[in-house]
């Protein structure tokens, strides 16, 4: 079985939210965050967990035919939140106030995916960036103050043009990511060069 997941990946953050992870970083310095590696960033469009091998090119099937039909677009970041409940914070991440594109991507995904064998998505389809993942915090008040405190404007363009198939291998040092197939989304232009018969 293999890890899997399908994203595509966000290596560069702007100016402005890197200032803003970095001050995270500094005030929480002395929790327990795993922050997330620059080279390893990724918006995450499904994660399909175990995958058995023999699913692998009927998943990379799919997901040619949902990029083939779709056009590339741009989401932009502008807000930061937490997963998890007030008392058990879990995910610190960026994501957006609109992300109805890649919300039609999913929706085209998920039936080949379910009739592939793959289980359904139950969880609320909430599109992010994560900048760190919290183990242990020392003092949870001090945590939500500092959150609350932060920036409540800013703004990134974030171009989506492609998805990747993920293996992910978990390590104690954090996690690594296998890119499997990069799939392209397709300009509506090259449709319109190549009609179907």
């Amino acid at each position: 079985m293999k890890r899997l997941f399908i994203a595509t990946p966000v290596i560069t953050l702007s100016a402005e939210i890197q200032k803003i992870s970095a001050d995270l970083r500094f005030r929480l310095r002395h929790d327990d965050i795993v922050w997330v590696k620059d080279d390893v960033r990724h918006l995450t469009l499904r994660f399909l967990g175990a995958t058995p091998p023999q699913w692998i090119p009927d998943t990379r099937k799919a997901l040619t035919e949902v990029c083939a039909e779709s056009e590339p677009f741009s989401l932009t970041i502008n807000k930061i939140g937490v997963f998890g409940s007030h008392y058990h914070p879990e995910v610190i991440w960026v994501g957006f106030d609109h992300f109805e594109p890649f919300r039609q991507l999913f929706d085209k995904l998920e039936p080949k995916l379910q009739a592939i064998g793959f289980e359904p998505n139950y969880g609320n389809f909430v599109p992010h960036i994560t900048l760190g993942r919290i183990k242990n915090l020392h003092d949870k008040h001090k945590f939500w103050e500092c959150i609350e405190t932060l920036p409540k404007s800013f703004s990134q363009n974030l171009e989506i043009d492609a998805l990747n198939l993920y293996q992910s291998f978990l390590h104690k040092d954090g996690p690594e990511y296998k890119t499997l197939y990069t799939l392209h989304l397709t300009p509506y232009t090259l449709h319109l060069l190549n009609p179907k018969p």
